[in-house]
């Protein structure tokens, strides 16, 4: 089962988002949905992953806490840029993750 934070952002191009995560978590297809996750490699802040590739177990196993759903690819890089804006600003630096879990 995918790991969701519970203050999950949500892009305005998601239609249904609770629609979209029930069919998520049981591995159905969710066309042109993209999740933002935490960075597993320490190189990266955030990734973005296309919801389709949770329909494979393996990925979905493996798949970071995710803390965003966006509505298309844009959407998702605008979202990350917020993010990590926010963070910046509220912080001064970019730990993105120890920031998610502390606020």
């Amino acid at each position: 089962m995918l790991k969701w934070c519970k203050d999950l952002r949500i892009g305005e191009g998601v239609k249904r988002a609770d629609k979209i995560r029930r069919k998520l978590n049981h591995g159905k297809i969710v066309p042109g949905v993209y999740l933002i996750t935490f960075s597993e490699n320490p190189r990266n802040l955030l990734e973005i992953i296309p919801a389709l590739t949770m329909i494979q177990q393996s990925a979905a196993d493996i798949c970071p806490e995710i803390i965003g759903l966006a509505g298309d690819k844009d959407e998702a890089v605008d979202m990350v840029v917020e993010i990590i804006q926010e963070v910046y600003d509220a912080t001064g630096d970019f730990r993105i993750e120890e920031y998610w879990k502390n606020r």
